[in-house]
């Protein structure tokens, strides 16, 4: 069914009353610059250049976890080389997938409470939502710093729901492009559904079995109205 239609039919209650979204991989186009800090970081500490499906692998959880096969002190010094990798090419090499602010528009104008959980920092994930514009839809952004659990356990999505006033977790759609979100999403009793965008393999996606799938950001609006897509 088109989104239009969707968004223009007679209004009937709501089937969510919030819609939370991952963030790199799922709104903006982080992925190429994520793994060109992770191939700058292991090149400069260890000469070597790991496999992108190894890197792809890791994207979603916290930067340290990334890096938790190292020693500690290993561990650190590919921490601080990815970030100063990041710190240089974030204002360049970031771009917002196609449709994200029409769909983000969508859900805003059905008067449903959006917001981004997600395990990067906030200082580069506010950075980033400002040079798109993007932070205005946003009632509350849940980041690395806010928990001590990280994706794929349930804290982000439980400490969101929270800050919005929410206690019905059936009632909240998380939107993420890997397994990661959807292990979290399930790990807290939230709907799920997987961006046709994503760079991860979709089979595995796939495997997890999210009760949507979207192929552009705009069909929220038939997922909110209980319309098929």
């Amino acid at each position: 069914m088109r989104n239009d239609i969707c968004d223009l039919a007679e209004e009937k209650p709501l089937k969510y009353d919030a819609v939370l979204y991952d963030f790199d991989g799922t709104l903006v186009d982080t992925i190429p610059l994520i793994v060109k800090c992770f191939h700058i970081a292991f090149e400069e500490v260890l000469g070597e250049r790991k496999d992108e499906k190894e890197i792809l692998s890791t994207i979603g959880l916290p930067l340290w976890t990334a890096f938790r096969d190292y020693d500690e002190d290993t561990q650190k010094k590919l921490h601080d080389a990815y970030l100063r990798a990041n710190e240089l090419y974030l204002p360049t090499d970031v771009r917002i997938f196609p449709g994200i602010q029409e769909g983000l528009d969508v859900v805003a104008r059905k008067g449903v409470l959006q917001g981004v959980v997600t395990s990067k920092r906030r200082e580069p994930a506010i950075f980033t939502m400002k040079q798109f514009g993007l932070e205005k839809y946003f009632s509350v952004v849940v980041s690395r710093e806010d928990t001590i659990e990280h994706k794929p356990a349930p804290a982000p999505l439980y400490l969101a729901a929270e800050q919005l006033g929410l206690e019905d977790m059936t009632r909240i759609l998380f939107v993420g492009d890997s397994i990661h979100d959807l292990i979290c999403a399930e790990n807290a009793g939230v709907d799920s559904a997987a961006v046709d965008w994503t760079y991860m393999p979709k089979d595995q996606l796939r495997s997890l079995s999210p009760k949507y799938w979207v192929d552009n950001l705009s069909e929220l609006s038939c997922i909110l109205s209980g319309r098929e897509l």
